[in-house]
């Protein structure tokens, strides 16, 4: 049981090229994305779950799982390329910042600590969460309505991580957002929720 959460980060691994598949399979095969994109969720939630539970919830598996959710989730927008173009670029000046953000933190992270961040933030959990909802509604009723929101929390999430690269002493893994990397450099204790980290 130890061995299962890195067991289900590679299982979330092996999601992301699947996706990249199906997508170029044609519509036909988007329901099966949107079902990718359900069992990634879940295996996110409990890797951390049974992590915790076993005492394994180390910086080097925390790592593994912040740059595999990475991974996964730029082949899931890759997807969304693939099947709706245009809605993509009908939001270029929103889209363009989101990618370019993605790795400014951990740049930051890397000259600061020469190590890559694990912050796994509330913003992420919820950007996270509002990605699967507008999976759901691209691929299961070609739908974009939630498309805008869901770049602007994802801008919003990733100013929050370099806020809090910036922001920590040292390099700290799970840190619910910049106010909360404020408060371990000032030295004051804060009580973290088990649910809301990996």
């Amino acid at each position: 049981m130890k061995q299962l959460p890195f067991a289900l980060i590679l299982f979330r691994l092996a999601l992301a090229p699947l996706l990249l598949y199906l997508a170029n399979l044609g519509p036909a095969y988007y329901l099966f994305i949107v079902i990718c994109c359900y069992l990634a969720l879940i295996s996110d939630v409990f890797d951390g779950i049974i992590a915790r539970h076993y005492n394994v919830a180390t910086p080097s598996l925390r790592l593994w799982d912040s740059n595999v959710d990475l991974i996964f989730w730029l082949c899931a927008c890759w997807c969304i390329w693939i099947g709706f173009a245009t809605e993509i670029e009908q939001r270029w000046s929103i889209v363009i910042p989101l990618l370019l953000l993605e790795w400014i933190p951990d740049i930051i992270y890397w000259l600061r600590f020469r190590k890559f961040g694990c912050a796994h933030n509330y913003f992420s959990k919820l950007f996270g969460i509002f990605l699967l909802l507008n999976f759901t509604f691209l691929f299961g009723w070609n739908s974009s309505i939630l498309l805008t929101t869901t770049i602007i929390l994802g801008l919003i999430s990733q100013i929050d991580r370099i806020l809090i690269a910036l922001i920590l002493p040292a390099r700290t893994c799970d840190i619910p957002s910049a106010y909360h990397a404020h408060l371990i450099k000032k030295g004051v204790p804060f009580k973290k929720y088990k649910l809301f980290h990996s």
